[in-house]
């Protein structure tokens, strides 16, 4: 009774544990920028303009972002060193699983055993989430982010797990230059 017991405490944690996704995160940069003279930042207009998110996602993706750029210490001004520009880029996802089931019946007037399959199809939206920091002055991009893996339509918890993935996208910039 306790090997069972244990088993399915195992069960439910590796469960628990696949549920929670994270993001897969990379990101690139201009090696020849010096990224310490960079204090201020405000949004790119034109690009968030573009992006395809409801008004409730918008405000949350770019709260979530102000948030740790205040936390990363830049301030947000008018004249701004750095421009932020997000993009999210969504597509369908279709997760298919299979599970065989036992039966016994009857064909030809003849009983057999036999194996059937059933499936169940999970479909879904699944995002990549795009972070781009541009100089205004040199009008280029110095900094990319990217996270790839964000469930659209999954809305448990949905702000936390935006704060989570800003957080983690956002986290090697700076970046250490050796």
């Amino acid at each position: 009774m306790k090997t069972t017991q244990r088993l399915l405490m195992l069960f439910i944690v590796v469960m628990a544990f696949a549920s929670c996704t994270t993001l897969r995160t990379v990101s690139d940069f201009d090696k020849n920028i010096d990224f310490r003279g960079y204090k201020t930042y405000n949004f790119y207009d034109k690009g968030i303009a573009r992006l395809k998110l409801n008004d409730l996602d918008k405000r949350r993706m770019l709260s979530a972002i102000e948030s740790e750029m205040h936390a990363k210490g830049f301030i947000r001004a008018e004249k701004p060193d750095l421009l932020v520009n997000l993009v999210v880029v969504e597509r369908e996802r279709n997760e298919m699983y299979n599970y065989g089931s036992r039966y016994y019946g009857h064909g030809w007037g003849y009983p057999f055993w036999g194996l059937g399959m059933n499936y169940y199809v999970n479909q879904y939206k699944e995002g990549k989430i795009i972070i781009d920091f541009l100089d205004p002055k040199q009008k280029k991009i110095i900094w990319h982010g990217l996270g790839d893996g964000f469930n659209l339509d999954n809305y448990n918890k949905r702000e936390e797990r935006m704060r989570a993935g800003v957080k983690e996208i956002l986290a090697p910039y700076p970046p250490k230059v050796s």
